[in-house]
């Protein structure tokens, strides 16, 4: 039978006091996360404008190619139907979209990861 020593009151309570610690640590990294994230987002803006203003413009024109897929997806069918010739935008994108996504989702793995790591420490 090993030895094992006996817990203490104090023990606990120092317990407890840590936990709360570690808690209100938790509480306050949560509660800045988003203004620390629109933080690092604008100071990315700020550093990188061109590559910032490139990816709006792809951003944007990724969602009107989606939205109008969406809202028109009877007219596209029709269009489809009359003519022959595939539609260039979606063969483009995709071809695209699946190189991509890849790298996207690491990058934004790795984004939130160094959000939470400059927050626990």
């Amino acid at each position: 039978m090993e030895n094992r020593k006996r817990i203490t009151e104090e023990d606990l309570l120092i317990t407890e006091a840590l936990i709360a610690e570690s808690y209100g640590r938790l509480k306050k990294s949560v509660v800045q996360a988003p203004s620390r994230a629109l933080g690092s987002f604008g100071g990315t803006i700020s550093r990188h404008p061109f590559s910032a203003a490139a990816t709006a413009i792809l951003g944007g024109i990724a969602a009107y190619v989606i939205i109008t897929r969406m809202t028109s997806h009877v007219a596209v069918a029709e269009r489809k139907r009359d003519t022959s010739r595939p539609d260039f935008m979606h063969e483009m994108l995709s071809m695209i979209i699946p190189l991509a996504a890849p790298y996207l989702t690491g990058y934004i793995q790795k984004y939130i990861g160094r959000i939470l790591s400059a927050d626990s420490s």
